[in-house]
């Protein structure tokens, strides 16, 4: 097993009440507030955070904007919103010294079309070959977190044909586990990637709960884990710091040790 690094995303409100925990725990930082659009054009938000986390030794992570945001939509004006938005999330990331944007796959379950699915492919594949052109150079990575993506073969046939390292996946895997037809691990094995986010649930509600308070299978998933040579595990999680940093910390022992993990649950 390789590099695994710990991370937790928040938004600064919550970040700052715990700050000194935080930069002396996590690995990663995941940034959130850049979620809500009006944040992507308030420069006081920005220095803010340059000033809080001038100490911090290690990665940061934005989370990008993506509500009432679709990158494939047949009305091009509807798709340039989305890529502004986008690229002030590069810009924020840039600025900030984050090495990664996440950015939600836009996945639309309400449509009946048969073909959607390839039509979502393609779509994605003419999108985001242009926009990667427009941030080349920029140090920023994307990384594409799926939400109501039912099947992991399109999502992972999308990364394949992009074949750039400046584009990559977030597996969400309580997202695969409540909005999914599939395992989380299926997701694992399909996707690959190395950026995960940690959360557990009851299979039919987004919960955001703590690793073993819902019904996913996290020693399958730790074995699935376990031969990667790097990981980012960040959690997304209702629980105080330091209760999201024990889970994770076990979650790496789990990957780390299989021989622990079983002992751990079975005992």
């Amino acid at each position: 097993m390789g590099c695994i690094k710990l991370g937790t995303g928040s938004y600064k409100e919550r970040l700052t009440k715990s700050l000194d925990y935080c930069l002396s725990h996590f690995d990663v930082l995941e940034l959130q507030d850049f979620i809500m659009p009006d944040n992507l054009e308030n420069p006081a938000l920005i220095k803010e955070y340059r000033v809080m986390l001038a100490g911090f030794e290690g990665e940061i992570t934005l989370h990008g904007p993506y509500l009432n945001l679709a990158p494939t939509s047949i009305d091009k004006l509807v798709k340039g919103v989305a890529e502004r938005r986008y690229l002030q999330g590069v810009e924020a990331a840039q600025k900030i010294g984050a090495q990664h944007l996440v950015v939600h796959s836009f996945y639309d379950t309400t449509t009946g079309y048969q073909g959607y699915d390839r039509m979502w492919l393609d779509d994605n594949v003419k999108f985001w070959t242009a926009f990667l052109d427009k941030i080349r150079g920029s140090g920023v990575t994307i990384l594409l977190e799926n939400v109501y993506d039912r099947n992991p073969e399109t999502f992972a046939e999308l990364i394949a044909i992009i074949n750039s390292p400046h584009f990559r996946s977030c597996i969400d895997l309580g997202h695969a586990n409540c909005l999914s037809d599939y395992h989380p691990c299926r997701w694992i094995e399909r996707v690959g990637g190395y950026y995960l986010h940690i959360s557990d649930n009851n299979g039919r509600n987004d919960g955001h709960l703590g690793i073993g308070c819902g019904n996913i299978d996290y020693l399958r998933i730790s074995r699935e884990l376990a031969s990667y040579p790097e990981l980012y595990l960040i959690s997304e999680v209702n629980d105080e710091f330091e209760k999201q940093f024990q889970g994770l910390q076990w979650l790496k022992k789990m990957i780390t040790d299989g021989e622990f993990a079983a002992h751990h649950l079975t005992t």
